[in-house]
């Protein structure tokens, strides 16, 4: 396999990962940095799987290939290879290639990393350069390792420099390319699976984070997966005025919930509605385990039914009906399952339908209200493209102008916090960015769902579905 990318990347990250976790022989050789340093920089080496990583050091003391050539001619008298023989062929590699692939044995498993190969060729051939004739070159010292490479169980991984294809990406069975770049103004690494012979590729691109020292790839978000909502994580220390996001990476990268206040999320038009609701619902989670109240205005593509079944696991049917309010685009159907239930807990159904929007919609503040006097918590999760369905035919619908006045109005004095939902380029949104406590931007590139903390300002953050005792993880890009 061939590792490369630009300083800084973590491709000596990458392959040292790969090594770390190999079961069978293993050993580096560093033509950069002593053992020593590597030991410090990469203490989980010593570790992990079984027993520690054997360390070769090959720097600027290492034979090169003009002496070794001179060795050669000088013992040509005791050592004659037969006709046809390549046995010896692999002298002409350098010695610490030599020494690494002497250790593993014909049918034992092995890994050798070389870090980096550009250094440490270039270092062997070194004066040679100006009498080619007499020396093999780079190409056919290559061929020479891979040839000796194919007659054991070894592995070799190479980290190189270079960032255009040479023979090298031709030769070998895998190439990855770590790629650092820039997104919203944030530092981001991704890894290209440019080649991966024998293997099935269904995501050529990773992002990964070098959090803690280690190469961490992230997979994409399954396409099958449903929000449901979980127990919240507990909340390390209640703080009058706040509510806690019941999640310890939304409290660590994003703070608390501030009553009286409104935090926006603005997502992209392709980021999927589940991997929203998986951000939101353990603010509502938190919330209705304190006996508060909820309010939901939901997009058209969820109905209430869709709301309930996520619900389930945490609230009775009848906490449900006494402390949820919602609205639905998409109305609730005479005989959907649950009806009577959910019946009671729509402020409204679609413009349409009766009674209209204008004389149920209070209701929704009402309701709010009274939780504010009983001094208990409560929280709005509006989604822009309901409330816009909510407000169609209305006399006086929401305006840029308008809009914020009316959710400062509403959460005057109040325990309540908005949570905002929509695309960045809706001008409902955009109008309230001055007011926000937060405002978080969530996008979807290759299968996975970044985060980026705007205020506050925030790491790259990729979601990511949990294991039990939490109800997602934010892994942050490093």
């Amino acid at each position: 396999m061939l590792i490369r990318g630009e300083p800084g990347a973590g491709k000596s990250t990458l392959a040292l990962t790969l090594l770390s976790t190999f079961r069978g022989k293993r050993i580096l050789i560093t033509s950069r940095v002593t053992g020593q340093e590597i030991e410090k920089d990469y203490p989980w080496l010593r570790t992990d799987v079984e027993g520690p990583v054997e360390i070769i050091e090959s720097l600027a003391s290492s034979s090169r290939v003009d002496a070794k050539s001179r060795a050669m001619e000088a013992s040509s008298k005791l050592v004659l290879p037969a006709a046809g023989d390549s046995e010896l062929e692999k002298l002409w590699l350098p010695d610490s290639l030599i020494e690494a692939f002497s250790r593993i044995g014909p049918g034992s498993p092995g890994m050798v990393v070389v870090d980096s190969w550009d250094a440490l060729v270039e270092h062997f051939l070194g004066a040679a350069k100006a009498d080619a004739t007499r020396y093999p070159d780079r190409e056919e010292i290559e061929r020479l390792m891979l040839g000796l490479l194919g007659r054991g169980k070894a592995h070799l991984v190479l980290v190189v420099e270079r960032e255009g294809p040479t023979q090298l990406d031709y030769l070998v069975d895998g190439v990855v390319a770590c790629v650092v770049s820039s997104n919203e103004n944030h530092l981001e690494r991704w890894s290209h699976l440019k080649k991966m012979r024998g293997v099935r590729v269904n995501h050529a691109w990773y992002p990964y984070t070098l959090e803690g020292g280690r190469f961490l790839c992230i997979a994409p978000m399954p396409p099958e997966f449903r929000t449901r909502l979980e127990r919240p994580q507990p909340e390390p220390d209640p703080k009058p005025g706040w509510i806690w996001p019941g999640s310890t990476d939304y409290a660590t990268h994003f703070g608390r919930l501030q009553l009286g206040r409104t935090s926006l999320i603005e997502a992209d038009p392709d980021v999927p509605v589940e991997a929203v609701r998986l951000l939101v619902s353990p603010l509502q989670s938190q919330v209705l385990t304190l006996n508060g109240r909820v309010l939901a205005i939901l997009p058209p593509s969820l109905s209430p039914g869709d709301l309930w079944e996520a619900f389930q696991p945490i609230v009775s049917p009848e906490q449900f009906v006494s402390n949820v309010r919602l609205y639905a685009p998409s109305g609730l159907a005479p005989n959907a399952r649950n009806y009577e239930m959910l019946d009671k807990v729509m402020v409204a159904g679609p413009a349409t339908e009766a009674p209209p929007m204008a004389t149920r919609m209070p209701e929704a503040s009402k309701f709010l209200r009274e939780g504010n006097a009983a001094g208990i918590p409560s929280l709005a999760v509006v989604w822009l493209s309901g409330l816009r369905a909510a407000s169609a035919g209305a006399v006086a619908a929401y305006t840029p102008e308008t809009f914020p006045g009316l959710v400062q109005r509403t959460l005057a004095d109040s325990s309540t916090h908005i949570v905002m939902i929509g695309p960045p380029s809706d001008p409902l949104l955009h109008s309230l960015q001055a007011i926000a406590s937060t405002r978080i931007s969530m996008k979807t590139r290759s299968g996975r769902m970044f985060l980026y903390g705007i205020q506050p300002l925030t790491p790259p953050l990729v979601l990511a579905q949990s294991d039990i005792g939490a109800p997602y993880h934010l892994i942050r890009i490093v």
